[in-house]
């Protein structure tokens, strides 16, 4: 009777202990749950904060966008000066603000009032929305200006886009015609060859006003002598799969593409200088100056380590040298008949007259408030050493440069731009040209990109390649037709060998497989919020105010 006794003391105590130990699960599970319910709930009014936030910022930027709307109105109906523009603007902001003042504060600053030698207008405009009870702040951040449209957006198009192979744009992309996309990107090795690759990526959005087309096969019957485009066999895809064909899928957006062109060859022509006609220098002549300080000479050379200035103006009948190492200032206008070289440092008070071609290296400074380069030819830049340039410059010819132009500055150009192993460290450069730009041999076969910050403008053709070269463009593209070819990973120079031993020249091997990772796309573009926060000198304005999302911050 005993061990039954014990035996049933054990079944007690059995019984107690899974008793608690269920209990301790359920109120466990209770607490979890309860715990759970509450992570939701708060995950739920946090989120349904942020969106209030956002509403109340979207609309407070409708009502920005409809007194711009209508203040643009007004500046197409007669001269608005840039004091009355702002005033009008501020007046149109307050009153934005009272209205919204129990939603979200609206602050603005002038940037710029237009009396700069740029000519610009621009306000800042920020909007903070606390988002209900979480202690959140959302913040957008716009500009207001009269700085062209165009520079707004990573890369614009009235036509068409292609996209061969790899390349990775950020930011927002307007095409007015069509958009093509291949995993084949093109490079010429004697004559056109092709690397497939991955499709292209936009992080960002994408407008399309004609249709979407792809070529998902290796192009055939490679041809120099016809456009690229030709070669690849083109179909038709509708949106819904437009996951396949980009390897980040942009978000679609609708909107109107009101990007204005700009004239570039008009502004060229309105920049016109010319030699002056009372001057006249004789062939033997030395180098002479008058009572004013104007310098006179047939030639001048300025040769290693010497540094004249000149007080007044400066006239060169034939050809002007700075060489490497020389320095020249002059304190008034330069006018040179023919060519001008510069290989060390050339500082102008005044404008430069070139009447010839110009090959520039080294230091070109033009110092005075709206004075300006002006080469009736056609020039030649950064080919022996970078070109250091301060000041805006316009070419009357076609431009060729092989080398780093370090700027926050423009240059007009009316023919074509040949770009080769570019970059640009000291600001923004603009490249507008009313011709073609092509960007090639830019960094060949390095791993890690080389970054360009310019903004490359084309009323023409913009050829960018991305196969030997590697390259991150900080600014943004404009085309009237825009093609961007690219690969990923590494690429590299090999040698060829016939029979095996006799050496007959180089070929590109790519990286097999390619990465995965759309940032090791061989050519990025992204958007560069400093183009407008801090525009570069000679930038094209508008006769109108655009609106500008810069920043949004929830935190």
């Amino acid at each position: 009777m005993k061990v039954l006794k014990d035996e049933k003391g054990y079944t007690l105590v059995t019984v107690l202990l899974i008793s608690a130990v269920v209990a301790i699960i359920i109120i466990s599970l209770f607490s979890a749950s309860i715990g759970t319910y509450k992570t939701v709930k708060v995950s739920e009014s946090g989120t349904q904060d942020r969106l209030k936030a956002e509403m109340v910022a979207d609309e407070a930027t409708a009502l920005i966008e409809n007194e711009v709307d209508s203040i643009n109105n007004t500046i197409a109906s007669g001269n608005v000066l840039p004091s009355q523009l702002l005033g009008m603007l501020q007046t149109k902001l307050a009153a934005i603000a009272e209205e919204k003042k129990n939603e979200c504060s609206i602050d603005y600053k002038t940037l710029k009032d237009g009396t700069g030698e740029d000519g610009i207008v621009m306000e800042k405009i920020t909007i903070t929305v606390p988002a209900g009870d979480s202690g959140k702040v959302l913040t957008k951040v716009m500009t207001l200006s009269t700085v062209s449209e165009v520079f707004q957006y990573t890369a614009v198009t009235p036509s068409n886009m292609y996209l061969y192979g790899a390349s990775y744009i950020i930011g927002d992309v307007n095409v007015g015609g069509n958009m093509y996309v291949s995993d084949y990107g093109n490079y010429i090795e004697g004559n056109t060859k092709y690397v497939q690759t991955y499709y292209p990526a936009i992080n960002g959005t994408l407008t399309v006003k004609g249709n979407y087309y792809e070529a998902d096969q290796r192009p055939s019957s490679p041809q120099t002598s016809s456009p690229v485009n030709q070669n690849y066999n083109w179909k038709a895809f509708d949106v819904s799969n437009i996951n396949k064909y980009f390897s980040v899928a942009p978000t679609l957006k609708n909107r109107n593409l009101t990007v204005d062109k700009i004239d570039v060859a008009g502004i060229i022509t309105s920049k016109a200088l010319s030699w002056p006609s009372g001057v006249k220098i004789n062939s033997n002549s030395p180098y002479s100056s008058d009572s004013s300080g104007n310098g006179y000479a047939y030639d001048l050379t300025v040769g290693q380590n010497s540094n004249p200035t000149v007080n007044g103006n400066l006239y060169i009948r034939d050809d002007l040298t700075v060489g490497q190492n020389g320095s020249l200032t002059v304190n008034g206008n330069l006018y040179v008949y023919d060519d001008l070289t510069v290989k060390g440092s050339l500082t102008v008070k005044g404008n430069i007259y070139v009447g010839g071609s110009a090959d520039l290296n080294g230091t070109l400074s033009v110092t005075g408030a709206d004075k300006y380069i002006y080469v009736a030819g056609s020039a030649t830049l950064s080919d022996v050493s970078a070109l250091n340039l301060n000041g805006v410059m316009y070419v009357n010819g076609s431009v060729a440069s092989s080398g780093d132009i370090n700027t926050n500055g423009s240059i007009y150009v009316r023919g074509d731009a040949d770009v080769r192993n570019f970059s640009n460290s000291a600001g923004t450069l603009i490249l507008l040209c009313g011709g073609n730009i092509e960007l090639a041999n830019n960094n060949l076969y390095q791993d890690n990109p080389k970054e360009i910050d310019a903004y490359l403008y084309s009323n023409s053709d913009l050829f960018i390649y991305g196969i030997g070269s590697n390259l991150k463009i900080n600014g943004g593209i404009y085309g009237d037709t825009i093609s961007l070819s690219a690969s990923r990973g590494t690429t590299k120079q090999v040698p060829v060998y016939l029979l095996g031993f006799i050496f007959v020249g180089y070929e590109l091997d790519f990286q097999n497989p390619q990465p995965t990772d759309p940032a090791k796309s061989r050519l990025t573009v992204v958007f560069k919020k400093d183009l407008i926060l801090n525009p570069p000198k000679g930038i094209p304005t508008v006769d109108k105010m655009t609106l500008k999302e810069i920043d949004t911050s929830y935190k």
